[in-house]
């Protein structure tokens, strides 16, 4: 690959290429260009999937081969044509890359061990540093506690079944395990005081556990973040929960001793940040740092999230500086400008600096999460800075090239990786878009206010350049007269400098929010429209933080009387970057969420940065023009997708929450209604947000990014645990609520809809009215119904639906109480959601007999601990010739309903479509139908 790189600029010669011929700009980078050819061979690896596509990898690599031998062929003759070639033979090999990568497969969990009680052996790979939770036992319960959880990666050698007897597995597996334990009432919140060190594990420990395994839960919604491919990629096929008490140490270690060397110093590390803290006292608050500081730096120093209050990150993510809580690109820079800025300072030659530098970032990495952002960063300024050593002019972007170049042939998969293209993009629009445009800009005024004393320095300027230089120091002889001339140099001078820098910054700032606009839309669903003001203010501090922050903590173990200015200084710059960040975070306009962009948009938006790239140098309107296309495109990808309905048509979508429910429905006039949005029934230990991680995420991809109306069944936390988040990220106009007990859930659900000036609308039974060209009546609950905090779910909303002759049943979690009631007053449906996740305290046979639906939905958790749903429920299904879907088998579900019946249904993260002919009757003993087609 190398070979082929180097073929695509020729060495210049003066037989081969006369002197007075510019090189052209789009051949100044080789390596860039390389890159991105490997990049286009991997993307078409990934496009050509399936078996008519399929060809043997050694195919591309036999006509990558022709290829290099025909550029070498046309070198000296068609020098361009030489080059083309040249790199199509590079995509060639990305092409076979790629199609090798698709045949190697991560270990899986096998399907015998699947959801068994097993006992694990092995060794810790990884190991998080333990946090305190504080759980309520009940969403609805004011008594809580208090568990110590560590999150721990285990390479198992051995899994052993406990129940049922099933083979023992003694291939090696990857295995995340969550370790919970009883905290006293004195742990420390951040999980790192001494009475939690004796439970807390350790890279190379063996150890052997009991639990039960599972493969990585998945949901089967389109636009959802697959969970179970992401840790196949990190070489985890199984999740396994434990409390600490199962765990038994063995004796002898695992892994290697570079591993166990690295684990120990990153531990030391993050021991002495957490230790920072100031203690308690009187004193400044400004220069001190507390509890949720100390995490922060451990966050910015060393990338160790798990300390993070989820307030904090929220924050960070409003205001589009969450890159100032990963060690990036960024973070990298700084630190290895500092080490070089100190070693210059200290008057050691240029290549000792240099290599001081590379040995320190090299260390530091070292130290941190060695995530594959962090190693990328790494690699590029490594790259950049040995330039310095081989070669007069520096050129990042074939720094970048060689990065991508690296990444790409280690990991072909990484090219789809988000941080691996906003890495890219970010380090491009630097060196390719700002630079030049720097230089055209404020790199010229710069260079006037060198050596102004000295006229001789004029003769090498441009004539512009030197009239300014003039009328500086006409300007300054003015100002001398009135103050002294240090004090007239400092103000003028220092001041053209500070402004030159500040334009600068507006320029980075700027056009990186503008340029990273389409990843930050397209995988967070995010426009950023207070990042360029909030970057402003806290990355010029953050450059100051860094070195700080480390001088802090290296210093710190020397004692506590020497870090004591240090920590003072880090403190107030941490301080700093806080206030910046809560005070950007708090406006509304800083929190805007985005659908996923249109296929056209995102095309739109490549083609904008493309040409930004390519004309940067050029002519000013050329310029000028791509950066009004890049405008266009940005505000494009924030309005310009149309919403995933089908018009005329009413559509009931059962989203997959796994244990838990949330309903889409779109009226026939394009309506949108939302009931409920899944939850956690009872403590929530991983932090995971079933409305932001889920439901949003589903309603994103479908295209939507407002709801018209939101509806809450009842107040149990798998129904209304997510609607918080779906409140603030798509600000429904109406808020449907059924009578409920004031449990504490439900009053900050009505107290946030007020703040959010949402009506909140009370349906009880006997309502009856019409919504976007459907009809709704509410069957239950009624207006006077026995409000018990331990009854709620006899108390759900329930509803029924219809358009012409075609209806839908929602019965939320109603029971058998308010089945009784509204089975003698309903007829036949077409739709059913069925009740209580298929629990047997639903469902009863007088519903069923009186509505014989044709089609039910069932949403529920894979091997859920509550066995639902319950046979004799699907057995009654079935009897009555329902044709039964359920989320744990097909993901989100969708039905489409017209004045007729139901003429069509979709499923599954792919959208897979089944269309029913007119008057289909599903047949008897239907059962679960959802596999055919």
């Amino acid at each position: 690959m190398a070979t082929a790189a180097s073929l695509i600029v020729p060495a210049q010669s003066s037989t081969s290429l006369p002197s007075v011929l510019p090189v052209p700009r789009a051949l100044r980078y080789p390596m860039l260009w390389a890159a991105s050819s490997l990049a286009l061979g991997t993307v078409w690896a990934r496009l050509a999937t399936g078996p008519a596509c399929w060809t043997p990898p050694n195919w591309p690599m036999f006509a990558s081969i022709l290829l290099l031998i025909l550029s070498l062929g046309c070198l000296k003759l068609r020098p361009r044509a030489a080059s083309l070639i040249a790199l199509l033979a590079i995509a060639m090999l990305g092409r076979a890359q790629g199609g090798l990568g698709s045949m190697l497969k991560t270990a899986l969990l096998p399907q015998q061990l699947d959801n068994q009680q097993v006992e694990v052996t092995g060794f810790v790979t990884r190991a998080a540093s333990p946090v305190v939770e504080t759980n309520a036992l009940d969403p609805d319960s004011e008594r809580i506690t208090q568990e110590t959880y560590q999150q721990i990666d285990l390479r198992a050698d051995e899994i052993r079944c406990l129940d049922e007897p099933c083979a023992a597995s003694n291939s090696i597996l990857g295995v995340r395990i969550g370790l919970y334990a009883a905290a006293d009432a004195d742990s420390s919140p951040a999980g790192n005081s001494e009475d939690l060190s004796a439970r807390e594990f350790h890279y190379g420990q063996r150890f052997r556990v009991r639990g039960r395994i599972r493969a990585p839960q998945t949901y089967g919604d389109p636009g959802v973040f697959d969970r179970r491919a992401y840790l196949l990629d990190n070489g985890i096929a199984a999740t396994l929960s434990a409390k600490a008490t199962d765990v038994k140490l063995l004796p002898g270690r695992g892994g290697t001793r570079l591993g166990a060397l690295r684990a120990r110093a990153r531990h030391s590390l993050l021991q002495h940040v957490l230790a920072l803290r100031t203690p308690p006292g009187p004193g400044w608050r400004i220069f001190s740092i507390n509890q949720s500081d100390a995490a922060l730096l451990a966050a910015m120093i060393l990338g160790e999230r798990s300390l993070l209050d989820q307030n904090v990150k929220l924050d960070f993510q409003r205001t589009g500086s969450y890159h100032l809580l990963v060690v990036s690109g960024m973070a990298v820079a700084i630190l290895a400008f500092s080490v070089f800025w100190l070693a210059r300072m200290a008057r050691f030659p240029d290549t000792v600096a240099t290599v001081a530098s590379v040995l320190f970032v090299g260390l530091y990495v070292s130290v941190t999460d060695l995530g594959a952002p962090v190693q990328r960063a790494a690699l590029m300024c490594v790259v950049y800075m040995l330039a310095r050593l081989l070669y007069r002019e520096r050129n990042p972007l074939n720094a970048l090239g060689i990065a991508a170049l690296v990444a790409l042939v280690m990991d072909p998969k990484a090219l789809f990786d988000a941080g691996f293209q906003m890495t890219f993009l970010a380090v491009l629009t630097l060196a390719g878009i700002v630079a030049p445009i720097m230089e055209r800009i404020t790199a010229p005024y710069r260079k006037c206010l060198r050596h102004l004393d000295s006229t001789g320095y004029d003769l090498h300027l441009l004539p512009g350049q030197a009239q300014f230089r003039l009328e500086l120091r006409m300007i300054l002889g003015r100002m001398q007269l009135l103050v002294p001339r240090w004090m007239a140099r400092l103000f003028l001078l220092a001041g053209l400098r500070i402004a030159l820098r500040t334009v600068d910054l507006v320029l980075i700032s700027a056009l990186m929010q503008a340029v990273l606009a389409l990843p930050m839309a397209l995988y967070f669903h995010r426009a950023t429209t207070l990042a360029l003001p909030a970057n402003l203010a806290v990355v010029p501090i953050m450059s100051l933080l860094l070195p700080a922050a480390i001088a802090s903590t290296l210093l710190s173990y020397a004692g506590a009387w020497i870090v004591f200015i240090p920590r003072s200084v880090t403190a107030l710059l941490l301080h700093l970057i806080g206030a910046g960040v809560v005070t950007f975070g708090r406006f509304r306009a800083a929190d805007v969420r985005v659908p996923d962009p249109a296929t056209w948009a995102i095309a739109l938006s490549c083609a904008a940065i493309t040409a930004c790239f390519l004309t940067a140098k050029r002519k000013v309107p050329l310029m000028t023009s791509a950066f009004v296309l890049l405008i266009v495109a940005d505000v494009v990808l924030v309005r310009g997708r149309r919403p995933d309905v089908v018009a005329g048509k009413l559509e009931i979508a059962a989203i997959d929450v796994a244990q838990g429910d949330s309903i889409l429905v779109i009226t026939p006039r394009g309506k949108t209604l939302l009931i409920d949005a899944g939850g956690v029934l009872g403590a929530s230990r991983s932090g995971f947000d079933v409305g932001e991680e889920v439901v949003s995420n589903y309603l994103w991809a479908r295209g939507l990014s407002h709801l018209d109306a939101v509806a809450l069944t009842h107040a149990h936390g798998d129904h209304i645990g997510g609607l918080p988040t779906v409140l603030k990220n798509f600000h429904p106009a109406e808020l449907w609520v059924a009578p409920s007990p004031p449990v504490r859930a439900y009053i900050d659900l009505i107290a946030q809809a007020k703040e959010y000036r949402i009506a909140v609308l009370r349906r009880v039974a006997g309502d009856k009215f019409d919504f976007g060209g459907a009809h709704f009546e509410v069957l239950a609950p009624p207006s006077d119904a026995y409000l018990a905090p331990k009854r709620v779910n006899d108390e759900s909303m329930v509803l029924k639906i219809g358009f012409g002759a075609a209806s839908a049943l929602l019965e939320g979690d109603a029971e058998r109480r308010e089945e009784n009631l509204i089975a003698p007053q309903i007829a036949a449906v077409n739709v059913l959601k069925v009740a209580h996740h298929g629990s047997s305290t639903s469902s009863i046979p007088a519903l069923i007999d009186a509505i014989r639906p044709q089609f039910a939905l069932i949403s529920v958790a894979k091997f859920n601990r509550y066995g639902h749903p319950r046979a004799e429920v699907l057995a009654r299904l079935g009897d009555a010739g329902t044709c039964t879907f359920r989320t744990d088998y097909e993901g989100a579900i969708s039905f489409y309903l017209d004045e007729g019946g139901v003429t069509s249904a979709r499923w599954g993260s792919r959208r897979t479509a089944m269309e029913f002919p007119p008057r289909w009757i599903p047949p008897q003993q239907a059962g679960h139908c959802g596999m055919f087609r």
